[in-house]
């Protein structure tokens, strides 16, 4: 590291169990980031201001003026923009040494085992249930962890996957995929911070998984109650039949 690097990074350099080798593993990983909203725009935000050494940044959406409560990467002048496009310009002056990719498309069937291709994690950004078994699929088959973020109203929750620690997937979790979603931000509302509270505990737990700096909950699906504050945390086993993580199913497949 020179020393520009040593000291825009000296905070968390002095941080036990990171130190300078934690930020080299940083600086040397590249994630995806599927969802450039309230969740995925800012975990990236803090990803690229650690230091991460690649994001790529995927989203078909642009920006509309009722984003911009808990989307606080975009201003009124972004509206009508892509987001992933806005996005990796802010990351872009924000920490001109990370190196930032973005695709102005959907994450699905098509794109979706490229996309996941040469990176080492995939932070969950998303309000589709349906992308969210593509992105579990394509990691499961590329041994990716992947961590999931969710919010609306009041509520939250995580989970961090990895598939090779024993525990169950998103499949196990919520196998069917809907024709229809159930209500979310646009339908039963959200406030800002309850995202943003998510989002940073999705970060945590990339660093952790990157870094080592901290245990990482694997298959533990974290539930949040802020109107209550209140917390819950329930294992998440594998799901005998399930088509993505259960090896007896799996070896048959091959």
């Amino acid at each position: 590291m020179n020393d520009n690097e040593l000291e825009r990074y000296s905070r968390q350099l002095l941080v036990p169990g990171f130190e300078l080798e934690g930020q080299e593993v940083l600086s040397s990983a590249s994630v995806l980031i599927v969802g450039c909203g309230g969740l995925g725009a800012l975990a990236a935000q803090y990803l690229a201001a650690a230091g991460i050494g690649h994001l790529a940044l995927v989203d078909a959406d642009r920006i509309e003026l009722s984003n911009l409560p808990r989307q606080i990467a975009y201003t009124e002048d972004d509206v009508g923009r892509f987001k992933a496009e806005v996005l990796a310009e802010r990351l872009g002056r924000m920490n001109s040494a990370v190196r930032v990719t973005h695709y102005p498309i959907s994450f699905d069937e098509l794109s979706g085992a490229s996309l996941v291709t040469a990176v080492d994690a995939v932070v969950d950004g998303t309000d589709n249930h349906a992308t969210r078994l593509l992105i579990d699929r394509f990691t499961a088959e590329k041994a990716l962890p992947w961590f999931m973020g969710a919010a609306v109203q009041m509520a939250g929750q995580n989970v961090a996957f990895t598939g090779s620690r024993g525990e169950g997937c998103y499949h196990c979790l919520a196998p069917q995929k809907t024709t229809e979603e159930a209500g979310g931000c646009a339908t039963l509302g959200i406030l800002g911070p309850v995202v943003a509270t998510v989002a940073l505990r999705q970060v945590l737990d990339v660093l952790g998984a990157l870094t080592g700096v901290a245990e990482v909950p694997w298959g533990m699906l974290r539930q949040y109650d802020f109107r209550a504050d209140t917390t819950a945390s329930l294992p998440l086993p594998k799901r005998v039949g399930c088509g993505v993580c259960d090896p007896d199913l799996k070896t048959q497949s091959q």
